[in-house]
């Protein structure tokens, strides 16, 4: 069907096996290599012995997740056969909730976590699109942001507190008692984190402090 344009896209295709996705294609899919081309390439199919050109008609996007580390599996030959486009988050496409500028927030949100972390980390502004009120914000915050920052953070609750604020991650404080009958098992200096339950009202200030607002 040469007189349309056709696309395919490979979701996180960093996560295959590449040999297995492509296979002979890895040379077909290169521009000068595609038929019709002045390099052009057929190869002979396995089973029907058919012969197999990919056509320049074909356009072929392999979406990746730079924070997967999956990623360094992505060996020269492929990386050389496509272009790179990064889509980097995008705070202008987020509204407002309750007063609370989204866009402001996440830009707060991600200028933390590109110094405590690095830029691979950043978080999507597709995690805060399409929110309505508070109880789409507090859902989205509780149950896909923070359970992602605890994957960023784990088990550093110290630097997970100097993100997002003390007022969502507290100290836990350990009884008297509770350090006599634990001893040695544990750190009477060291501290401990938990995260704090609470009101809307409560929320939507926290948030606006971290957003600066």
């Amino acid at each position: 069907d040469p007189e349309n344009n056709y696309l395919l896209v490979i979701d996180e295709v960093n996560r295959a096996n590449i040999a297995k996705v492509f296979g002979e294609l890895i040379t077909l899919i290169e521009d000068d290599k595609r038929t019709g081309q002045p390099n052009g390439l057929t190869t002979k199919l396995t089973y029907s012995a058919d012969s197999f050109g990919v056509p320049m008609n074909l356009t072929i996007v392999g979406t990746m997740n730079t924070a997967d580390r999956s990623i360094a599996l992505l060996d020269i030959a492929l990386r050389r056969r496509f272009t790179f486009i990064e889509v980097t988050p995008n705070p202008e496409l987020l509204s407002p909730v309750d007063d609370l500028p989204l866009s402001q927030l996440l830009r707060r949100l991600n200028e933390r976590i590109q110094v405590l972390l690095d830029r691979d980390h950043l978080i999507g502004h597709s995690y805060f699109m399409d929110i309505k009120n508070v109880a789409d914000l507090r859902f989205t915050w509780e149950h896909r942001v923070i359970p992602l920052l605890q994957e960023y953070f784990y088990n550093d609750g110290e630097r997970l507190q100097a993100l997002i604020g003390s007022s969502f991650i507290t100290t836990v404080r350990i009884s008297g008692d509770s350090l006599g009958a634990l001893g040695e098992l544990i750190d009477p200096d060291g501290q401990q984190y938990a995260i704090a339950e609470l009101s809307d009202e409560a929320f939507l200030d926290a948030l606006k402090q971290l957003a600066g607002v």
